[in-house]
């Protein structure tokens, strides 16, 4: 799909910034929600470069009223949405044996306002405009712990995020069945390590043997290119931290063989 509209959360660095970037080269529409004010003139850059336009918001995307008014500014600039990318996310120690009180309620309501509270204000807010697309797609990011050998990811503090990414497993499936009559696709993309400043945060090691962000841009147009009849409901999982780079790309590639 060329001329594509995109709107993302979290674009500001990582697979966010890779995935405007990859619009950009479409000849697409990006507009970017993140409060990294610094990424997001950085990923306006980048998109512009590669043949594109993007327009960033540095708001707080778990902000109900934020997002209601970035979204009538959207309204005001285009007629339709026809993706919707839900990636931000934040891993912070939401651990019951750190901090103090204040500390910890603060860093699990941080996670779950980022990574899921965010998705259900932005697709609540998009899917008026996703209705007026020929072929509207919403795509959840979410990660390898949603695959049952991966439940538990043994990081200590990880609560809020994994709390965050298992409610968005179940809206993914929730908005393709509420969806399904108003032709909306809802599908989510299950993971492993990535090299993105989050991860490396966290463990240099597991960033160097990770994918690169530009791979989970492949992947979300592999479910773009499906187009209206694609699949719905749909948890892709592939990548899990430990498998080679080419291995993963492997499993990328099948997502698109499947729809051939």
């Amino acid at each position: 799909m060329s001329d594509l509209v995109l709107v993302i959360t979290g674009g500001a660095v990582g697979i966010g910034q890779a995935i405007a970037k990859a619009v950009g080269e479409r000849g697409g529409q990006v507009f970017n929600i993140d409060l990294d004010a610094t990424g997001n003139r950085e990923t306006d850059a980048l998109v512009v470069e590669a043949g594109g336009q993007c327009t960033s918001f540095a708001a707080n995307a778990g902000d109900p009223e934020a997002v209601r008014q970035i979204f009538d500014e959207i309204d005001r600039k285009v007629d339709h949405i026809d993706l919707l990318v839900n990636n931000c996310a934040v891993w912070n120690d939401s651990s019951l044996t750190t901090g103090d009180y204040h500390s910890q309620v603060t860093a699990f309501k941080t996670a779950l306002d980022s990574g899921l509270h965010a998705a259900f204000c932005c697709t609540l807010a998009a899917v008026p405009l996703l209705e007026k697309s020929a072929s509207p797609v919403i795509i959840n990011m979410n990660t390898e712990h949603m695959d049952k050998d991966h439940y538990l990811s043994y990081i200590v503090g990880s609560t809020g995020y994994d709390c965050a990414k298992f409610g968005l497993w179940r809206l993914t499936q929730t908005w393709a069945a509420e969806l399904k009559d108003k032709s909306i696709r809802v599908n989510e993309l299950c993971f492993g390590a990535v090299d993105t400043p989050m991860l490396r945060a966290v463990s240099a090691e597991k960033a160097d043997a990770g994918m690169k962000a530009k791979d989970l841009a492949t992947a979300v147009f592999h479910i773009v290119d499906q187009g209206p009849q694609g699949e719905t409901g749909r948890s892709y999982f592939f990548g899990f931290s430990g498998t080679p780079r080419n291995q993963s790309l492997e499993q990328i590639a099948a997502i698109q063989m499947e729809m051939r």
